[in-house]
């Protein structure tokens, strides 16, 4: 196969998935061109074998955030492809597929809470949202714990911008409050029950300082979360997830390395939760610890 081939090879595909994604959307859009839409689920219908007539409806908004997020992470990556390390992201659309699909981040909170009930209990009493962005997580925190506070904090103003728009729009005002705030300068106080820290997005120095901060603000018993990009076997896929944390502006990529850096500041309790995407490193501060 040429080089011409496989390029056309690969723009089909691009255009496949977007069937599939328009096929989805106008699910919920009564007003569309009866023409194009009988083409559009045609082809969808070709691309996914049939499938379209056995997708649930609660499916949808999932297999959607996953067919937006493709394509705006990929069209920054060819429209910026000379943008450096470091989070330097304006694009709304990439910016608020990002909220969405970071949704998925409490949704699995959630779920290792189920089985541990201190975990559990951090649920009901306030949450630290480092790298806010848009508010995704802050505000999926909000909707499924009635009892939790939420800090959200990011340094970047154009998703700051976006996250008090979609937190003043939503029902959790109240509850969910955006910060400018640089973790590396958090306050000092026994504040939170539970923090996420996304290391993707910080320098092993940032980071450092960042953990010490977060255990000088948390209160007793109080669960951190650090994630990471999971490294895959696969070497393209390999090779995209060291892509994305470098622009993302992170560096540390091994779990073990993460799990060291909490053990030493005292955290107990340490675990490793992996899936394809992202890499969970959780810890509990003791009650002793200073």
């Amino acid at each position: 196969m040429s080089l011409e081939q496989r390029v056309q090879e690969l723009s089909r595909s691009t255009r496949m998935l977007a069937l599939v994604g328009a096929s989805l959307k106008l699910r919920s859009i009564s007003t569309a061109d009866p023409a194009v839409r009988e083409q559009i689920d045609l082809g969808a219908r070709i691309v996914l074998h049939e499938a379209p007539a056995i997708i649930d409806d609660q499916q949808v908004p999932q297999l959607l955030t996953m067919i937006e997020m493709a394509f705006a992470e990929a069209s920054e990556l060819l429209r910026h492809s000379e943008r450096g390390s470091g989070w330097q992201v304006a694009d709304v659309a990439l910016l608020e597929a990002q909220g969405r699909a970071s949704q998925n981040v409490f949704t699995r909170i959630l779920s290792l809470a189920a089985t541990r009930p201190m975990l559990r209990e951090a649920l009901n009493k306030i949450f630290l949202d480092v790298g806010t962005g848009v508010a995704g997580i802050a505000l999926e925190a909000a909707r499924t714990c009635p009892n939790l506070e939420i800090d959200g904090i990011d340094i970047w103003e154009p998703a700051l911008a976006l996250a008090r728009k979609n937190v003043s729009e939503s029902p959790y005002a109240d509850r969910v409050h955006i910060n400018k705030i640089d973790i590396s300068a958090l306050a000092v106080e026994d504040r939170y029950s539970l923090v996420w820290l996304p290391t993707m997005f910080l320098k092993r120095s940032v980071l450092e300082q960042a953990l010490d901060r977060i255990v000088s603000a948390s209160r007793a018993n109080a669960y951190l979360i650090a994630a990471l990009y999971t490294q895959a076997r696969d070497p393209l896929a390999a090779v995209l997830s060291s892509l994305r944390t470098i622009r993302s502006g992170g560096e540390v990529t091994d779990p073990s390395e993460l799990r060291e850096m909490l053990k030493s500041r005292g955290y107990t309790d340490l675990e490793v939760s992996v899936t394809p995407i992202a890499t969970f490193v959780l810890g509990r501060r003791p009650t002793d610890a200073t």
